[in-house]
Order: structure tokens, then sequence, then C-alpha cells
């Protein structure tokens, strides 16, 4: 994932499938792979080191057939995969055996005892008490398994007790796929903060999309202190990648399915910019999306250059008058308003606030909603 800033010979890159073996063939293959990027990788200049620059150079093909010369067999084409999809197993689940598993949120990782979250006693009381696993996702959470039906309700209980039941509450769609890296003041090669702001930027970027209409949008977010990659913010929806003091590179166009990389929409952005920077996508996002399009597969549809020209024009706040992916043009004069009964006006207005709407934007809905239906 590591790259420079302003060092174009360097790049964020994700993985080729190189092929099938068998598992008593899995050594011998990665000892080829090892002595292949040995012989043939840059070993020259440091930042063009990594093997991910030799599959580039050579293409996946020059590379596996490079492969089989050491490996001394030719390698079988991938085989179909089973279906995937993103999950970080929060919750509660039965894992097939009679027995459940259960995954929560921490906060980069960290297993510590913090303001009132006391994951690190949580697990050491869950070992001893209830003789479970502990397992660690890739989205630095974890899970809990091997537990007993009857032994559910104990494990809650010690959870709430240490702060972690509550925890989970105020979690938001972007917590679970959140990721940051250590950046300052433990990294060396840290520009600027991330995993301690990291819970900071998750409220101020949430708080944005709910008041856009956009709350339950769920989205991978990332967060890095410096170029190198280490929160893996280029696979991202939305990426904040350090480069200045208090200032990010945006990258957006990764998808939820982590398929590939996205690419830099903006440079150097102010932290307190990041809302007016982000409203305008979101924005497009709201206006133009398809049916269940997540926020990454939209951008990296979208592109760069069309949110690049929606953002240039686009005037602050106007996504108020973007109702089920339309642009209301508000009546003038006579026009504008619409007389209803007070007993009705009472309910619109009811509805309206429990949807997190203005009035003109529900009554505007309904309306749509009733119009378009009746269409042929």
């Amino acid at each position: 994932m590591g790259r420079t800033h302003k060092k174009e010979s360097t790049f964020a890159r994700a993985a080729d499938h190189l092929g099938f073996v068998k598992p008593d063939q899995v050594v011998e293959l990665c000892k080829a792979i090892l002595a292949v990027q040995r012989d043939h990788g840059n070993r020259e200049v440091r930042a063009n080191a990594r093997m991910k620059y030799l599959v580039h150079t050579l293409g996946i093909h020059g590379f596996r057939s490079l492969v089989e010369e050491y490996f001394g067999e030719t390698i079988s084409p991938i085989k179909p995969m089973k279906e995937w999809k993103f999950s970080d197993w929060l919750g509660w689940h039965d894992q097939g055996d009679g027995k459940m598993f259960k995954g929560f949120w921490v906060s980069s990782g960290r297993i510590r005892d913090q303001d009132g979250v006391n994951v690190k006693t949580a697990l050491r009381t869950l070992v001893d008490e209830i003789e479970c696993d502990v397992i660690l996702t890739p989205n630095q959470n974890i899970v809990v398994s091997n537990i007993a039906p009857e032994n559910k309700g104990r494990v809650d209980e010690i959870l709430a007790e240490n702060g972690i039941e509550a925890n989970e509450k105020a979690l938001t769609p972007l917590h679970e796929g959140a990721i940051a890296c250590a950046a300052l003041p433990l990294c060396g090669l840290a520009i600027t903060e991330a995993e301690r702001v990291l819970p900071e930027y998750i409220d101020r970027v949430h708080k944005l999309m709910d008041t856009m209409g956009l709350g339950d949008t769920e989205m991978i977010f990332r967060m890095t202190g410096c170029p190198n990659g280490c929160g893996r913010p280029y696979m991202a929806e939305l990426g904040l990648v350090g480069s200045g003091p208090d200032k990010y590179q945006i990258w957006l166009g990764g998808t939820r399915e982590l398929d590939g990389t996205g690419w830099p929409y903006l440079d150097m952005v102010p932290s307190d910019e990041l809302e007016a920077t982000l409203e305008p996508v979101f924005a497009l996002y709201k206006m133009r999306r398809k049916t269940n399009e997540g926020f990454g597969n939209f951008c990296k549809r979208a592109g760069k250059a069309q949110i690049a020209a929606f953002a240039e024009k686009y005037v602050p706040g106007s996504y108020k008058d973007i109702v089920d992916g339309k642009k209301v043009i508000v009546g003038q004069g006579k026009n504008k308003s619409l007389k209803v009964d007070e007993e009705l006006h009472t309910r619109i207005k009811a509805l309206a606030k429990k949807n997190k709407m203005s009035m003109q934007q529900f009554t505007t809905k309904i309306l749509m909603d009733g119009i378009y239906g009746m269409e042929p």
C-alpha cells in the first residue's frame, strides 16, 4: 500500500491472482516467489524495492512465468471462490457447532482500559471465567468464540460491566470498518495525527452525513498519518492520508468489497475544512446514486472529473433541495405554498421530524412518491 507524496514512481497497488497449487506445494511456491523478488526486484532504489513494482513492471502473466521457472512446474489457474461479502462479525452469531461467538468493536485495536471502556479487563475476565477463545480480526476488532449458549448472558454482563455494551450502542455505521495507523507520537514517519483523532473524525464525518440524510450509510473509513499506507487508506471508500500538519490528502473510489484501490481526490486539505470539502461529494452521491449503491462504488463509477466539476459549482447547503435523488425546485409567488387542514399539517410535521427532514422535503417526497406511483 505504501507510496510517497509527489513521487509518481511510487503508488498503492492491489494484489493480482497468481494461481492455484495444492497445499503440499505452498512452501515451495513461496520459496520460488521470494527467489524471483531476490534476483529480479529493484535492489538499488529503496522506494521501489517492493515486489508490487516487479509485478507491475512484468505484468502478472510475466511474473507468473518467471515464478514457474524457479518453481519447476506450471501454476494452475486460480479456482473459483465462493461469493464473498465484507463483514467483521460484530454482535452475536452461531458458529455452527452448537456454540456461539460475539464480535465487538475496538478503537484502532487498542487492548487497554481507558475512558470507561475497559477492553483489557473484559478480555481477562472472559478468558478466565468463560474460557472462550479470542480472535483478532483484520479490522482490528475482537471476536470471542466457543461460548456455550448458557453463557451468553454472562458474556453480555461482563462486557456491560466494562463499558463495552454502552460503547457499542454509540457506534455509527462508520465505526465497523474504521482503521487508523498509530501515527503520532509513536511513529517517526508520521506527518500528522491519525489514531488519536480517529474517533473525533468518525463523529465529524457521520454528523455531516446524518445532517444530509445519509446517516445510515455504511462506509469503510481509513486514516493514516503519512503516505506509507499502514492503515490501508487507499482501498477505503473514504481515506484520509496525512500530507502536512493537520492536513490530509483525501482518497475516494475504494469499495466495500476491498477489490481495488481508489484515487486521490484533493491534496493538503486542512482539518477544519473537511466537512466543507466532503459536503458536495456526499450531495452528488445522494443525488445520483443507484439503488443500494455504496458510496465507494458510486465514486468509482462517477470518477474524479465529474465529482470535481460538481464540487466546483456546488452551493453550500443545497443538499437540502435533494429529495430521493432529485433536486427540488421551489415554486415562486403563489405556487410557493401548499394549504392543508390543521390535522394533516400536524401529522406531516411529526412525520417530517421523525424522518429527519424539513416539512418541505417530506411533503415533496410524499407527493413525488404518490405521483410517480400513479404513472403507468
